[in-house]
């Protein structure tokens, strides 16, 4: 009788891992675990430290709107980078772009993002400061400036820039000015960027995401670098994609 459940059970995670394999976009790499693409298909975050570009595993030429977010971390050579999946299905969802316009140009919601460092068991604001400077609107295009500080850095200005239409949703956002740790130039100006965008495969939605800084790669740091740049990302990812209104 045991071998029959181990057996079932086994059939059945066999079952889930072959329609999520199925339903992926093809160009996802296959270093992808099967962790990682069970938990996508059950409606989870994926978040991954892939560290440089050469390791993004979705290729350009799926979507428009999947290059430009390739680019953004391309353009700087992105030395920290983290990797953001996420999937909902068409149905019942048909109005997210027009959520996505709505939530990315509110830039007072950053003041709301908290970050929680488990290590050291403490919440915090990820924005104490947020400033918005100017705002553009054109037909399926928004540019925003703003004055931001986040959490241990100093205050730093920002462009975001907002697209969308028929390829789907795209938002970029770069520093422009630098962003300093103490006296210590932590991230040049145009060296930090998060690009995110929403696209349909398979009359489903995928979000992707990659947000990624280059900077100084100190060896007697890295680990707390990366596990606070990770920890923010995570953090950042998590609220903005609650504040959708998703049907599962």
């Amino acid at each position: 009788m045991k071998k029959i459940v181990f057996l079932a059970a086994l059939l059945s995670l066999a079952s889930i891992f072959s329609m999520a394999a199925q339903e992926l976009p093809p160009s996802f790499a296959k270093e992808w675990g099967d962790k990682e693409k069970i938990g996508l298909e059950q409606g989870k975050i994926i978040i991954r430290n892939i560290k440089k570009c050469k390791n993004i595993s979705i290729k350009k030429g799926i979507n428009s709107c999947v290059d430009k977010v390739i680019n953004c971390a391309e353009k700087i050579n992105a030395n920290y980078l983290a990797e953001i999946i996420y999937k909902m299905p068409k149905r019942g969802n048909e109005n997210i772009i027009e959520q996505a316009v709505k939530i990315f140009e509110d830039v007072n919601l950053y003041k709301d993002i908290i970050y929680s460092d488990e290590k050291k068991g403490k919440s915090r604001a990820l924005f104490p400061l947020v400033e918005q400077r100017f705002k553009n609107n054109k037909n399926g295009y928004i540019q925003i400036g703003s004055h931001l500080r986040m959490d241990m850095l100093s205050a730093y200005d920002s462009e975001l820039e907002i697209e969308w239409g028929a390829d789907g949703f795209f938002f970029h956002q770069q520093n422009v000015t630098p962003l300093m740790w103490k006296s210590f130039k932590a991230v040049k100006d145009g060296n930090m960027i998060a690009g995110i965008c929403c696209f349909e495969w398979n009359d489903e939605y995928y979000v992707y995401a990659l947000g990624g800084v280059r900077a100084p790669r100190i060896p007697f740091v890295i680990a707390e670098i990366e596990r606070q740049f990770i920890g923010r990302i995570e953090d950042f990812t998590v609220f903005y994609i609650k504040k959708f209104d998703i049907k599962r």
